[in-house]
């Protein structure tokens, strides 16, 4: 069965985050033949958590979409090229992500299958990537600001970052909610949210995007297996 993980790569030292800048556009090129590997992104953040127009260069996510778990697995625990990238983080953890529903498209495709199954009591991962119309950047970062700073506003959010893989024009958010309820109260009830999708439909601000709700099955952290 299919599983999402997200790798959160918070690199040390400015060498290192030079090397981790540079694997943006590489990494694709080194895990382009891993067994299971069905959807590979590599990408940049955002500076202010992950929020801002200027790039955070010690930060970096891989958004990668499995065959099964037990090709995640292997590929976590034996893969060379992301022990060297481990190795050069202050940290590293992987959310291990079920589909629950999932629209739009991400480079002509969507990438996620529907699981089977439910997962009581689970914490709730949100995806959203668009791609930016290049005469629509300015007039999206002067209303997404807004939106980024009231996020962190609600106590049940654990987690949020912006990411993308050319983040002024490809721009993508995780966020990571303690419960579902929270997530649609934020996605329904937060005015300044609402008004940036309704600048976004009525302005024609994306060429491309999805939305993507999963159940977080669990979250591991990598340092430990490769030492």
């Amino acid at each position: 069965m299919q599983v999402t993980t997200v790798v959160l790569f918070r690199l040390q030292g400015n060498f290192n985050k030079f090397w981790g800048f540079r694997q943006v556009p590489f990494a694709s090129t080194y895990l382009k033949n891993t067994p299971g590997l069905q959807f590979f992104k590599s990408m940049g953040s955002g500076s202010g958590a992950g929020f801002g127009s200027w790039p955070d260069f010690g930060q970096y996510t891989w958004l990668m979409v499995w065959e099964s778990s037990s090709h995640a697995e292997s590929f976590f625990r034996d893969n060379i090229y992301l022990s060297e990238y481990v190795n050069r983080c202050l940290s590293s953890r992987v959310l291990y992500l079920k589909n629950i529903v999932s629209h739009g498209q991400w480079s002509g495709i969507n990438p996620f299958v529907v699981s089977e199954n439910t997962i009581e009591n689970a914490k709730i991962a949100v995806l959203t990537r668009a791609r930016i119309r290049t005469r629509k950047v300015w007039q999206f970062w002067h209303q997404v600001g807004k939106t980024s700073k009231g996020l962190y506003q609600f106590d049940e959010l654990e987690y949020a970052v912006g990411i993308g893989e050319l983040p002024l024009i490809y721009q993508a958010t995780i966020s990571v909610w303690s419960n579902i309820e929270s997530v649609t109260r934020y996605a329904y009830q937060h005015e300044a949210h609402k008004k940036v999708i309704q600048l976004a439909r009525k302005n024609n601000w994306y060429s491309e995007e999805l939305f993507a709700r999963f159940y977080l099955e669990k979250e591991i952290y990598l340092g430990d297996r490769f030492n």
